[in-house]
Formats: C-alpha cells, sequence, structure tokens
C-alpha cells in the first residue's frame, strides 16, 4: 500500500463526495475549510490502483480518510500503515465518519472530545426575539473584520469576511440602533442539503439572550432556502452550548482527537 502526496482537486473531489454520502449528518464547515481544507492529501494506492484517499495536517494529524466499498477491508492496513511509516501520529475524526472514525478508535490510546456538534429540527417552534439581522456589504467589511480581531481573537488575513459578504451569507445583528454582533449562514458547497450558522456577539451584549436569539433566526433562515442548519461549538465553550441548545439545536455527534501509540 502506498500514499500518493496529491494536490489534484479534480481527482479527490468525487471520492470525497463518496464519503459525504455515508454520513448519518452534515460534517462541520469550519472543519471542512479550514482543518480538512489546509491539510495535505494523499491517494492510497493498491498496485498503482487508487482505492481512496486521506487527509493529513501538519501537526501529523489524520483530518480524513475514506477508502471505497470494494476495498473497505484494507481500511485497517492503511491506518496500521500510516502509523508505523510514522505519517500520523493522531486523528481528528468525526464520529459520523463510520470505517475510518472506528478503525481509527480501536489504536488510540486516548480519545479526547473536541468539538459539540449540532443540528437544527424543520419543527422547532418560532421564538420571540429582539434582534434585526441585515445583510452585510463591502462597506461593512472593514469594521467587522476589526470586530472579529478585537471580541472573538479572530484576525481575517485571507478573505473569510470578504468572500461571506459577497455570497450574502454575513449578516449584522443590531437592537434598536445598537451594534449587538454579526451572524453567519453559510450555504455548504459540498453538502447541499446543509447551512451551517454561527453568531459572534460583542462583549457588552452577552449573556443577554442575543446569541441564541440570532441562531434562531438563522435556522429558520437556513430552513427558507431548503437546507438543514447545523452548527458547533468547542467544549471548553460551555455559554455557547447552552445558547445553541436554548435555540432548538440539538445535538448530534462530536469532532475527537484520537492519539495513537507511539
Amino acid at each position: 500500500m502506498n500514499f500518493i502526496k496529491t494536490n489534484d482537486f479534480n481527482i479527490i473531489q468525487p471520492l470525497r463526495q463518496e464519503l459525504y454520502d455515508t454520513f448519518t449528518t452534515a460534517l462541520d464547515s469550519m472543519w471542512e475549510s479550514l482543518y480538512i481544507g489546509s491539510s495535505t492529501s494523499y491517494l492510497i494506492q493498491v498496485n498503482t490502483k487508487t482505492i481512496g484517499y486521506c487527509c493529513i495536517d501538519n501537526d501529523k494529524s489524520l483530518t480524513q480518510i475514506y477508502i471505497k466499498k470494494p476495498h473497505l477491508t484494507r481500511m485497517q492496513d492503511a491506518i496500521t500503515s500510516l502509523i508505523d511509516l510514522k505519517l500520523i501520529v493522531s486523528a481528528k475524526l468525526s464520529s459520523i465518519e463510520p470505517v475510518g472514525f472506528n478503525t481509527c478508535l480501536i489504536h488510540a490510546s486516548s480519545v479526547k472530545n473536541n468539538t459539540y456538534c449540532f443540528q437544527f429540527e424543520n419543527d422547532t417552534p418560532e421564538q420571540n426575539t429582539s434582534v434585526e439581522l441585515t445583510v452585510a456589504t463591502n462597506e461593512d467589511v472593514e469594521m467587522i473584520q476589526s470586530f472579529y480581531k478585537t471580541q472573538v481573537g479572530f484576525e481575517d488575513t485571507f478573505g473569510y469576511t470578504e468572500n461571506l459578504v459577497k455570497r450574502q451569507e454575513l449578516f449584522i445583528v443590531k437592537n434598536g440602533s445598537d451594534f449587538v454582533g454579526t451572524g453567519e449562514c453559510r450555504l455548504s458547497d459540498s453538502q447541499p442539503r446543509y447551512a451551517d450558522v454561527g453568531v459572534a456577539i460583542h462583549s457588552t451584549f452577552r449573556r443577554q439572550g442575543y446569541a441564541s436569539q440570532t441562531l434562531h433566526v438563522l435556522a429558520k433562515k437556513a430552513l427558507t432556502k431548503h437546507r438543514k442548519p447545523i452548527c458547533s461549538t468547542t467544549i471548553d465553550n460551555i455559554g455557547s452550548k447552552k445558547a445553541i441548545e436554548k435555540a432548538g439545536f440539538h445535538f448530534s455527534h462530536s469532532i475527537f482527537d484520537l492519539r495513537f501509540v507511539s
């Protein structure tokens, strides 16, 4: 079994779509775009025949793996080979990745929950809200980037804000004339049934219910576009978890850090 590094998206994309078709729910878009998206892709080959692919980040952590159905019995060999070749020392995988996740699990010396993932149901009742959402424009980009940097600790140096504005998926959250924060409703390109919603609230307005109200409005907005709303938070962000659940989301799965025996 060989692992061939590739930058050819046209080879990886159809294999990735086959993997996504096996999921019980959606993969978190932040993990998909930032963690998996920044990883190096490898084709998994046996006798020069490609049977799947995997993605490995700069910390030698496996962020995605897929082997085609006729060759699924080789998943155990693939994980073992990646470890033995010292290409990976850990994995960051979602529990919705059935075969790869469970195979990594049996090799793990430690398992740690990293991220909670949630899903919103269509029949969730409407909630009273005092927030108003307006679509962000190009004139708002500089202000939003400054807000992200000072209030969220996120420095946008790669066009994240501009891209959301261009797609009309970024919103200004206000209560009357007061700027409360921002909301996002990102329509997934790779998972067309889903929309990933998120919120960032200014510290002045936190713990006042604005996060849950905004998430609820964004979820309803996603439903009007015939998308299933999803969102996530790291396990140490207790306030965010409470806001998500209050907005009408239920816990669906986790993303785990799995470390292998050295």
